[in-house]
């Protein structure tokens, strides 16, 4: 099957850039590392899964949410270069980051000290205050979706307005796969319970 996603990808997107590999996967897309041909950058390519990327609805407002995704510009949030639909695949182009999530980092080495922690949560912050403002609500706000680039340290938010995508477009709690949308461990109450009127209270919550 991943094997099959990569051809089609490859030919969906033609001679405008060159995939080489995945390198994630999750409820929300499968993410391939891929160079921009004109541009002569390295870029991140997220696809949407196929069996949700069928679906009318989750199509439309997957593509709606990236494109005001795409709006926002800050140095703690992943940049969105792209977003299209061809051949029945939805992806987003976005630009690669060179470290690995808090995630991995937190599995790699146990309990950061106070003073990390502190800097990662506030740099996450200033993220979703400056994605709030715009109307922007993550929904999916955990340690996967926080990234760490090698040399500074930089932290940046990825995947914002996904799980809204999926969520609306889609049953309120449920993806194609009878996944829940989002993360137990970090999702709050009014989330987990399926309410649609969701806020940027939710993603502070989650951090």
């Amino acid at each position: 099957m991943a094997d099959e996603l990569l051809t089609r990808l490859i030919a969906a997107v033609g001679a405008r850039y060159e995939i080489s590999d995945e390198i994630g996967r999750g409820g929300m897309g499968v993410v391939f590392r891929a160079r921009d041909v004109r541009l002569r950058r390295s870029v991140a390519i997220k696809l949407l899964p196929p069996e949700l990327a069928f679906r009318e609805e989750v199509r439309s407002r997957f593509l709606r949410e990236a494109q005001t995704a795409a709006q926002l510009s800050h140095p703690n949030v992943v940049p969105i270069y792209s977003v299209d639909e061809v051949n029945g695949l939805v992806f987003f182009v976005m630009a690669l980051v060179d470290g690995e999530n808090l995630g991995n980092r937190l599995h790699s080495q146990g309990a950061l000290s106070p003073g990390e922690s502190r800097r990662i949560l506030l740099e996450v912050a200033h993220a979703l205050a400056y994605a709030h403002e715009r109307g922007v609500v993550h929904r999916d706000i955990k340690p996967d979706n926080i990234l760490l680039q090698s040399g500074d340290g930089r932290v940046l938010v990825t995947d914002f307005g996904i799980a809204r995508a999926v969520t609306e477009g889609a049953d309120a709690r449920l993806t194609a796969t009878g996944m829940a949308i989002g993360t137990p461990a970090y999702m709050s109450p009014e989330q987990s319970t399926g309410d649609r009127q969701i806020d940027g209270r939710s993603d502070l919550y989650s951090l």
